[in-house]
């Protein structure tokens, strides 16, 4: 691997403290001239007479000091890029992998969702293909390309298959986890997790195994070579618009990447980039915390592809949220916002826990409010629900218990270790009064009455179904900061359903491609969760078939 030095991620960090959140996460140097903000998002708009960036086509580099041929240049090393790397390497083809950081980068907690696989089939897991793809399809309002999504749930098992048995020759052991039971927001037991291979790096952690176990058996092909510090500034056109390669900033100056057969953008999301939130995903200013620590999705990839004469999905592009900003669990049980108001039905999915707190409830943050017997009430939710961080990352054939025990055993260690995100007192006066922020008296009213509604059997405020109202009657008192992280905006660059950049009519930017979460299509409005890690299986499908597309060996699955 060559290490052109440079300014790393990591440099750019300004002290963000996540606290827990650092869970959630386990999964500005570059293309973009906006200056960084004091929030580790760049400005608002910049370039010429208010135009964004992305709308100002910078005058071509010249002064390059050094120049390169590959056949496939892949320009980010997450998820999707080293997936498409190495299968394009390992079918023949000579890949350069540029990465801006020092290290691989990936976001999630190391976990990738496909709707059937050898792993599923061993659990005896079945999932209706025709019922997940309709709510993934309802998710996102009717409003993402169903062929882009189709094609990724012909390929799934495919794709699913081929990681594992990679994985099993690493040495390393698959983990399917546990989905929601609920009836309007079930989510399949289709989550596999993987670690404990023989691939091991000090910078490696669950959330990117992954990338270290493509970029160890794309070396092992002899058609592979991955530079570090290298972030893409530009890409490089032919006089028919056709790109034809890219150029990169290093320490010794601008390197010029000739790529003969395709360059693939695979740079990630705009999370770290308000000029693109604000115009595309504003919701994603009101959470507590942006959850991924490196900071380094800024939008670069957005940006060169749209100076090339792409375009982007329409928005508001979709949002992934997790509601782990501050404490990990909460559960089916009431919330209230700092006035001490109760704003909504509690016992639902994460992403509608994180939009019902910020809109509903008007602030970037809740408090979910339970008592001494928090630990068997949320045993009884999982019959009817769960979820992530409701229920726990727990393996299928365990039970609900088992998670039970492990949030209770976390909320304990919360109120040791984090006092600002977990309180308990023996009395519920106590309790308030520990939450300097909240009007007590409001929030004691809210209690009575919630108390009432679970007596009466029937939540006539927000209508929450019955099996999930538990009251808080009995000491000692808990209470937890809920705080609605950002995961990933998952929208982005117009795409063909063969990962080809389209312009603004449908017609392809020759030469150039884009897969993982810089590209658009397969979402809209809403992150789809009924097929867990759907995101991180969305990077393994669209660069394993963009890596064989790209060497020539592709063959479409579609009957």
């Amino acid at each position: 691997m060559k290490e052109a030095k440079g300014i790393s991620r990591r440099s750019l960090l300004k002290g963000a403290t996540l606290g827990a959140a650092g869970v959630a996460a386990m999964g500005m140097f570059g293309c973009s001239p906006a200056s960084s903000s004091a929030e580790g998002g760049s400005d608002a708009k910049g370039g010429e007479s208010g135009k964004h960036t992305w709308e100002v086509k910078p005058e071509p580099i010249t002064d390059i000091a050094e120049t390169v041929d590959t056949e496939v240049l892949v320009i980010g090393a997450g998820y999707s890029g080293t997936c498409c790397a190495l299968n394009a390497a390992e079918n023949g083809t000579k890949v350069i992998l540029v990465e801006k950081d020092n290290v691989p980068n990936g976001h999630g907690v190391g976990g990738t969702g496909a709707v059937a696989s050898r792993a599923l089939d061993e659990l005896g897991i079945k999932l209706d293909k025709s019922i997940e793809m309709e709510r993934w399809v309802s998710t996102c309002g009717g409003r993402c390309r169903e062929s882009l999504v189709g094609k990724w749930f012909r390929e799934s098992e495919r794709c699913m298959n081929w990681l594992l048995d990679l994985a099993e020759s690493d040495g390393a052991k698959c983990m399917v986890t546990v989905g929601s039971h609920s009836t309007v927001h079930p989510e399949a037991d289709c989550y596999h997790m993987i670690s404990g291979g023989q691939t091991t790096n000090d910078n490696m952690s669950i959330a990117n195994y992954i990338e270290y176990l493509f970029i160890a058996k794309a070396e092992e092909t002899g058609n592979f070579e991955l530079v570090y510090n290298s972030p893409a500034v530009q890409l490089v056109q032919d006089e028919s618009g056709k790109v034809t390669g890219a150029i990169c900033e290093t320490e010794n100056g601008y390197v010029q990447y000739n790529a003969s057969k395709g360059v693939v953008l695979a740079t990630g999301d705009v999370s770290y980039n308000d000029e693109y939130i604000d115009e595309f995903a504003p919701i994603a200013k009101k959470v507590m915390t942006r959850l991924c620590s490196d900071q380094g999705n800024t939008g670069d990839g957005h940006n060169m592809a749209a100076w090339a004469g792409g375009t982007f999905q329409d928005g508001p592009w979709p949002t992934m949220m997790h509601p782990q900003a501050a404490g990990m669990f909460h559960g089916p049980f009431l919330f209230i916002n700092p006035e001490g108001k109760r704003f909504m039905n509690e016992a639902t999915w994460v992403q509608g826990k994180c939009v019902g707190t910020m809109v509903n409830g008007g602030y970037d943050h809740c408090w979910s409010i339970f008592d001494a017997s928090f630990q068997e009430d949320n045993t009884a939710s999982l019959e009817y629900g769960g979820g992530m961080f409701w229920d726990s990352f727990r393996a299928v054939g365990t039970t609900p218990a088992d998670a039970s025990a492990s949030h209770a055993a976390s909320v304990e260690k919360g109120v040791t270790d984090t006092p600002e995100n977990y309180k308990k007192a023996d009395t519920i006066d106590e309790l308030l009064a520990q939450i300097e922020e909240i009007d007590a008296d409001t929030a004691k009213a809210t209690i009575e009455r919630y108390n009432e509604l679970c007596a009466a059997g029937e939540d006539t405020d927000f209508f929450k179904e019955s099996h999930f109202l538990f009251p808080v009657e009995e000491g000692p008192f808990y209470a937890v900061k809920v705080g609605p992280g950002l995961l990933a905006v998952v929208g982005g660059i117009h795409i063909s359903d063969n990962f080809e950049v389209l312009d603004a009519d449908d017609n392809p930017i020759e030469g150039l491609y884009a897969i993982g979460n810089c590209s658009g299509d397969m979402y809209a409005y809403d992150y789809p969760i009924n097929v867990q890690g759907n995101s991180h299986g969305r990077c393994l499908v669209e660069g394993k078939c963009l890596g064989e597309q790209l060497a020539g060996v592709y063959e479409d699955v579609k009957a």
